[in-house]
């Protein structure tokens, strides 16, 4: 009589966990902005961007300022958020994000459409600066 030997299967896969939440897919909207030194554009100009959005999806992001990407590579970093204000010029730290952010390079894998995004994130809420002025956004 033959025996049936045990052990013989292989084991089971480990159970996956749901990947965590990703902090830059949102819809986010302006709600305010600060002016760097260098701004190209007035206070007015800055202020009509108010309720305008980025959306951003796992594959690419609409922004009124680089306009539509179906395709973006994506690049994440920590940041101090004193950094970000003095790279970006700004005169103020009214940025309302905490010491630590999260800096995000979009950029489009379509040739035409060369300026990057980035946006400095935290905690629903989200930077992008364009032509001298950051707009400070929150999450839909």
């Amino acid at each position: 009589m033959a025996a049936i030997g045990g052990g013989c299967l292989p084991p089971d896969d480990p159970v996956k966990k749901p990947a965590a939440p990703d902090e830059l897919i949102h819809t986010w909207t302006v709600g305010a902005h600060v002016m760097a030194r260098t701004a190209s554009l007035t206070e007015v100009e800055a202020e009509s961007f108010r309720g305008r959005t980025i959306a951003i999806s796992a594959s690419g992001y609409v922004s009124p300022w680089q306009g539509t990407c179906d395709e973006a590579g994506r690049t994440k970093r920590t940041r101090p958020l004193g950094d970000v204000v003095a790279d970006e010029e700004l005169s103020s730290n009214a940025t309302g994000l905490p010491a630590q952010v999260t800096e995000y390079r979009l950029t489009c894998n379509d040739r035409h459409n060369p300026l990057p995004l980035v946006m400095y994130v935290a905690g629903g809420r989200a930077v992008s600066c364009f032509n001298g002025v950051c707009y400070l956004m929150t999450a839909n």
